[in-house]
């Protein structure tokens, strides 16, 4: 890691934290806190919104970047900070659907026809300066308003997202670092480093979660940075690795809930990381489960990004079944073994 790189991921970590310590008294007493009920996994009123602080840290970093990238190449400089425009844009405008929801004050359909409008925009912008055509930006969208969903459905245990985030920043930081992309691999760690400032108030006894205006911030920042790898003729193997788990406990979720006859729109605790912890796990368990398997996806990646989608890279492809199977059953097997217990008991 250069001193650049290292600087814009301290810069994001420090300046998470710094806007945390100041934002979530206000927060609290503001009253924006998550009151616990019959569908949440903790136990006691907690600050939601930690997204603000999050989006601080992302925000100053990305804006250092492109400094640094201005003041080093002077005006050759200017044409690598349309990226990290786009980038701040898009997140702080998916984070403020999420704040007003946060607040109460948006309804679920203005929050779809808004996040549909903004990733429709981005995949618009995406095509006038690439070679996407009308199709593309269409699934752009698509890809889009589902990132930025699955990611708000999955944030229902202290630390999950959190840690979840740092391990996907991080491997696109990476892969950018590989295919010689530097500003994407910078505004991936402004998103690792603010993730990672924002962690040690969210394990434990969280002091505070991201709420919406975090989770869909996240989910929107990580949807520029894996359409912009897309675009950069990544393949889809390796920008999905570590999102593999969300999108196949989100999906299978959602196939589980209509085959049963169930409003999808009424909120829930059926996802499969929600199971593993009602059936005995704690918080930090299930969440270093899912990043411990997320980082496993990661490195089966590791072929293709290097090799490309060729016959020897299929085999680390077909492993990933072994691991969502894992991660599907485990809640089964813990119950299983939980009810033998009391049995023998």
């Amino acid at each position: 890691m250069d001193l650049q790189s290292l600087v814009i991921l301290v810069v994001a970590a420090a300046v998470t934290t710094i806007s945390a310590l100041i934002a979530f008294p206000l927060l609290r007493s503001a009253g924006i806190v998550d009151i616990p009920s019959h569908r949440s996994s903790h136990t006691r009123p907690t600050v939601r919104g930690g997204g603000i602080a999050i989006g601080s840290g992302i925000t100053v970093a990305t804006v250092l970047a492109m400094i640094w990238n201005i003041v080093e190449h002077g005006a050759f400089g200017l044409g690598g900070i349309i990226l990290p425009i786009g980038f701040l844009v898009l997140t702080w405008c998916y984070s403020a659907i999420g704040m007003s929801d946060d607040l109460d004050s948006l309804r679920p359909i203005g929050r779809l026809i808004g996040q549909l409008v903004l990733a429709l925009l981005f995949g618009a912008t995406i095509a006038m300066f690439s070679t996407q055509g009308i199709a593309h930006v269409l699934a752009f969208a698509v890809i889009g308003v589902g990132t930025v969903n699955a990611v708000n459905f999955v944030d229902g245990l202290n630390g999950f997202v959190t840690e979840w985030v740092i391990i996907t920043a991080g491997w696109f930081a990476f892969v950018g670092t590989w295919i010689g992309d530097k500003d994407l691999a910078l505004l991936a760690l402004a998103l690792a480093g603010a993730a990672i400032g924002f962690l040690p108030f969210n394990l434990g006894r969280a002091r505070a979660f991201l709420g919406d205006t975090g989770s869909y911030g996240i989910g929107a920042a990580v949807f520029v940075l894996a359409i912009w790898l897309f675009v950069l003729g990544v393949p889809i193997v390796v920008i999905i690795a570590p999102m593999i788990f969300i999108v196949f406990d989100v999906g299978l979720t959602l196939v589980l809930r209509l085959f049963r006859g169930e409003n999808i729109f009424l909120p829930h605790r059926q996802h499969i990381y929600q199971r593993i912890q009602q059936a005995g796990w704690s918080h930090g368990m299930v969440s270093l489960f899912h990043a411990a398997l997320s980082v496993l996806a990661c490195i089966l990646a590791v072929p293709t990004l290097m090799a490309g989608n060729t016959a020897s890279t299929y085999p680390s492809h077909v492993f990933w079944a072994v691991l969502l199977a894992l991660y599907a059953l485990l809640p089964l097997w813990l119950r299983k073994r939980s009810s033998a217990e009391v049995v023998h008991a």
